[in-house]
């Protein structure tokens, strides 16, 4: 029988939804890929690191939203609970913070795999090969904006056809506006969910059961359209506009800050499309400043994303130490390459 005729479904019913068997011809893809890689991020000063496949979930639970570490759990020979990295980023910085009396990069790549919740798609569990930059002690606009080239420069390597665009969010701009509001921690909850979807008529719904001013639901209203760079000044102007002199002394140095990196970024990344969304908060748990997500047209699930995290290092060790990152799914970027082909 020609092996090559035989149906996809057949071939494919033993392995579980999400996962992957990659034949020869994949693997080879798949390894050529990994070393272009490789040879960028080291070429940029980024020393390789090596992850586990599991680790103790309460790692996780003390750091991440609740009900995200509950994956896979299973538990070593001494009862302590073992998870697998479903947070690579909380894997290295914790794995490079035990380490801190060693002399070493603080600049590091990997290869990781971990399996990624998907509820958006038919498998809710998906194994996922994740590539990962982190900064140890620098994360200001200007190492930010120098991981983005990097990002850019892997891109062009992989998929030089298809665009992407970047979106910008910023955590601790968002911690501003719910101590404007002054919404308990469920409230809070469910803002970030409602923002995060655009779902206005449920905002409304929840704003009038509790109670919110119409200055404050202006300023929600706000909140929910992503603006273009070229209009931030819209934005800011709009915000000054509605609110109290105090409450614009909370967001003012937020905004100065968003700003005035949005302006050295038209100036050495303005090529890249850029938007800035002040509903981008994906995760509060331990990003402290900018986060972004990238995406290709015609894919809503983002094909990367990073953020500055700086009081992370700091909660192992109490030693103060900056840090930035990236991460992206290497399947994502597979599949737009067999698309382009």
């Amino acid at each position: 029988m020609n092996q090559k005729n035989k149906s996809i479904s057949s071939e494919q019913k033993w392995i579980p939804d999400g996962f992957h068997f990659l034949g020869p011809e994949e693997s080879k893809n798949r390894r050529i890929l990994l070393q272009s890689f490789s040879e960028l991020f080291e070429k940029e000063g980024y020393s390789e690191i090596s992850l586990p496949s599991f680790d103790y979930s309460n790692s996780f639970r003390s750091h991440l939203d609740h009900g995200v570490e509950s994956l896979l759990v299973t538990k070593d020979w001494d009862g302590n609970e073992l998870s697998p990295g479903v947070d690579l980023t909380l894997q290295v910085v914790k794995g490079m913070a035990a380490r801190s009396h060693w002399e070493e990069n603080q600049n590091v790549f990997y290869f990781a795999r971990k399996i990624r919740d998907h509820k958006k798609r038919n498998a809710s569990r998906r194994e996922i090969l994740q590539i990962g930059v982190e900064s140890l002690g620098k994360s200001d606009a200007n190492q930010i904006i120098s991981q983005i080239q990097i990002l850019n420069r892997l891109w062009k390597i992989s998929v030089p056809a298809e665009p992407f665009t970047i979106v910008f969010g910023h955590s601790s701009f968002f911690r501003s506006v719910l101590e404007i509001l002054g919404w308990n921690e469920e409230q809070t909850k469910v803002l970030r969910q409602l923002l995060y979807t655009k779902n206005l008529p449920e905002l409304v719904s929840l704003a009038a059961r509790e109670n919110t001013s119409g200055v404050h639901m202006q300023m929600i209203q706000l909140l929910l359209r992503p603006i273009p760079v070229s209009e931030m000044q819209k934005f800011h102007n709009a915000l000054h506009k509605i609110l109290s002199s105090k409450e614009w002394d909370t967001l003012k140095g937020d905004l100065e800050t968003i700003t005035s990196f949005f302006a050295e970024w038209s100036k050495v990344l303005g090529e890249i499309p850029c938007i800035w969304d002040p509903s981008l908060v994906r995760d509060l748990s331990y990003y402290t400043g900018f986060m972004f997500q990238g995406y290709v047209e015609g894919d809503p699930e983002p094909v990367f994303a990073g953020g500055v995290y700086n009081e992370l290092y700091e909660s192992f060790t109490g030693i103060k130490k900056d840090a930035c990152g990236f991460a992206l799914h290497l399947d994502s970027i597979e599949e737009i390459v067999n698309k382009v082909k």
